[in-house]
């Protein structure tokens, strides 16, 4: 690889980023930091890029439940349950994985920052909390106390979910009495069969881990190094952080997602987000948990074969058809094109890997593995139960032997790919920062060639009476929006709560069985007669209701993602936000400059960061599991299945009905924010820059020649750059 092009162009950003800093004081210093922070990011990357002895590294990404624990356990353990599994976001850890000679694993805790970071937001829930408490005791007049568990959970779906997950952890380390001064700032090594007190759901020090390292002895692991993130929607801050960095440094991304849900707008938006800026060469699209999405096959007499391939084929579609439905533009196409060229996805099943190692030990089941076997016996007569069919089915030692294998043989293309995409898209961030700089210097050359000390303050007075005098509209526009928002999401709620009913149906299989039975009769009673009585039995398949929750869960996802898109369009927002204010001035007015007011516009929009609808749904399928763990149902069995399926459909739809109304309450509090104080915002940066240009002005003659010089020189960078080829 070609290292000289990826040195100059390290050399030349932080010869300008130096040469900025010293020019700091022409234009809002904002620009000058944003620009010397790129630049600092940039570095490390290609630094690392560079070493050229260094191992592939792959990062392993999903939402939690995904199956990504799973699958590298399968991978790398032969099922074995080494990695432990995550509950909650709240419990996930990042782990790094790499070859060492001697296995062993080192524990990385937070630090000072990190956990009074933890603890600030912990306090943020308790404040919350208390002030729900409060509005809930003054709008109900009977208040029970026996119910008060049901209220304070029924209350925490409106607490943002970075303060209630930072809540659980310094509560789980109170409960655990953990001293926590003792390991804060530190590292530990710990024996591998440990781990599970440190990641494991129940793990002591789980709530102060923030990532682990692991060393293994594994032929596999010896020219590549894994990254097991926690999931796309971490949150925990400071953890979510780690993740990033860690995965600005990987070549090759394995994309987990569950097969039943395969590539939905969370797993597509990430990596847009991702590849083109963090640089990464290649995506592998896998398809988790593939043995669940089988049993969803709608032909009931299916075989195994035509199942397998009838739902493969189905999935292939989907993957292709949510790819295409996003490439709306140049810059998404690129980044989508690379993925849809890695079409089409590797399908797996972690569960039956285990399960055929666990045959091949001969190591019994545990009670998911017995229930999934017994489900597919059930369900298709061709199902084989031996270690080569299962094996086949997992499709893990494909992954391991060919993929790997193929990866590996694309090591040098893979990172010259990942510097070439990193230096693109970092160039090209890096000119937009530069020619916003220079737009702003443009207009500052502009106003002391025009005003003085006391022109510009009549222009500063002017610019403030005219935004002033439409706060009220800017503010309506906000509220507008408001209220835009919360019908969408009252319409997806309503949506979703129609569907309720499209999903409780449940198939009743019939049967008959013939009983031969005698009586006596006759004076004496001596007389035997013999006759045959017909049952009808009534059974219900309980993963028929399963496929239900399933069905639904899936269907309220799509609904709200397809939906969100009509929520806020920023871009809209921000045009109405320009007309209103530039309709305030006099654009026949020649001492008025549109970018006066446009420059500060964009400055304080792009602060305004809207949250998206993150519905990350538990797994209903034990509360059916757990109460009618048999697989099959009769009699009066039916109808208690047919009433816990209405309960959990309808606790299924409470749960996103809940994060529906806390998103809501987000973005509401976000556009009451920018109501209230957008316009002072746009003052303010303008008053600071009228005071930079106010204190040039004490030299102007020697000012305008160095502004002139000034944006020559930003001229000049931006040259600078684009000369280097990537």
């Amino acid at each position: 690889m070609d290292s000289d092009i990826e040195k100059n162009f390290i050399n030349c950003i932080k010869c300008i980023a130096d040469k900025l800093k010293s020019d700091n004081n022409y234009v809002n210093k904002e620009y000058i930091l944003e620009f010397k922070e790129k630049c600092d990011a940039i570095e490390s990357n290609i630094e690392s890029i560079l070493n050229e002895n260094r191992v592939l590294r792959i990062g392993i990404v999903g939402e939690v439940k995904a199956g990504k624990s799973s699958f590298l356990n399968a991978l790398i353990f032969d099922g074995k349950d080494i990695l432990p599994k995550a509950a909650t976001p709240m419990t996930a850890a990042l782990t790094k994985i790499s070859y060492g000679k001697s296995s062993n694993a080192r524990v990385v805790f937070y630090n000072d920052y990190d956990w009074d970071k933890v603890k600030i937001y912990s306090n943020y829930y308790d404040c919350e909390l208390k002030k729900l408490y409060a509005q809930y005791h003054a709008s109900k007049k009977n208040f029970s106390s026996q119910n008060d568990k049901d209220i304070k959970k029924s209350l925490e779906e409106n607490i943002p979910i970075q303060y209630r997950s930072c809540k659980e952890l310094t509560e789980i380390a109170k409960n655990n009495h953990i001293n926590i001064g003792e390991y804060l700032n530190k590292s530990i090594n710990i024996a591998i069969d440990e781990l599970d007190n440190y990641i494991g759901v129940d793990g002591k020090f789980t709530c102060i881990v923030k990532h682990i390292e692991l060393q293994l002895n594994n032929p596999i692991l010896k020219d590549i190094e894994l990254i097991d993130t926690p999931g796309l929607n971490d949150p925990i801050l400071s953890r979510s952080d780690t993740t990033k960095k860690f995965l600005m440094n990987c070549d090759v991304v394995f994309l987990l997602s569950y097969t039943g849900q395969f590539l939905n707008n969370e797993d597509i938006n990430f990596l847009i987000a991702t590849l083109p800026n963090e640089g990464i060469g290649k995506a592998i699209l896998i398809g988790s948990k593939f043995d669940s999405a089988i049993l969803d096959y709608p032909k009931k007499k299916a075989t195994f074969v035509e199942a397998l391939v009838g739902s493969r084929r189905k999935f292939d579609e989907q993957a292709k058809s949510n790819i295409n439905s996003c490439l709306n533009s140049d810059y998404r196409s690129q980044v989508l094109m690379k993925i849809k060229n890695s079409l089409p996805p590797q399908y797996i099943s972690s569960l039956m890997f285990s399960i055929a190692q666990k045959m091949k030990e001969h190591i019994s089941l545990d009670e998911s593995e017995e229930h999934i076997i017994k489900q597919y016996q059930k369900r298709f007569k061709d199902f084989q139960i031996s270690y080569d069919f299962l094996i086949d089915f997992s499709n893990i030692y494909n992954i391991k032997k060919n993929t790997f294998k193929e990866v590996f043989s694309e090591k040098d293309k893979i990172i010259k790919e990942k510097s070439n995409l990193l230096l693109k898209g970092q160039k090209n961030k890096l000119l937009s920062i530069l020619e916003d700089i220079n737009i702003q210097a443009c207009q500052n050359l502009s106003d002391i060639n025009n005003y003085d000390k006391n022109k510009l303050e009549k222009k500063l007075e002017m610019i403030e009476e005219k935004v002033s005098s439409i706060r009220i509209e800017i503010k309506n526009i906000f509220n507008m929006c408001a209220i835009d928002a919360k019908r969408v999401l009252t319409d997806i709620d309503v949506d979703i709560e129609k569907e309720v009913d499209k999903y409780t149906n449940i198939k009743i299989n019939q049967r008959t069985e013939e009983h031969r039975e005698t009586y006596n009769e006759g004076i004496f009673g001596i007389k035997k007669v013999t006759y045959k009585r017909t049952d009808t039995i009534y059974s219900v398949d309980v993963s028929n209701v399963i496929s239900n929750i399933r069905k639904y869960i899936t269907k309220a996802k799509n609904i709200a993602n397809e939906e969100f898109s009509r929520l806020i369009n920023i871009n809209e927002l921000k045009k109405n936000i320009k007309e209103t204010v530039i309709a305030a001035f006099d654009l026949s007015d020649k001492n008025f400059n549109e970018n006066d007011v446009l420059v500060p516009i964009e400055l304080v929009m792009k602060k305004i960061i809207i949250p998206t609808i993150d519905i990350n749904i538990s797994d209903y399928d034990e509360m059916i599991l757990k109460n009618f763990s048999s697989g099959t149902v009769e009699g009066q069995e039916i109808n208690q299945l047919k009433v816990k399926q209405e309960i959990v459909l309808q606790e299924i739809y409470k749960h996103i009905s809940s994060i529906l109304k806390n998103t809501e309450s987000k973005i509401s509090n976000i556009l009451e924010e920018q109501a209230n104080m957008f316009v002072d915002n746009i003052i303010n940066q303008l008053s600071t820059n009228i005071r930079l240009i106010e204190k040039k002005l004490e030299d102007k003659d020697n000012s305008i020649k160095e502004y002139k010089k000034f944006i020559n020189k930003i001229k000049t960078y931006k040259g600078e750059i684009i000369k280097i080829k990537a």
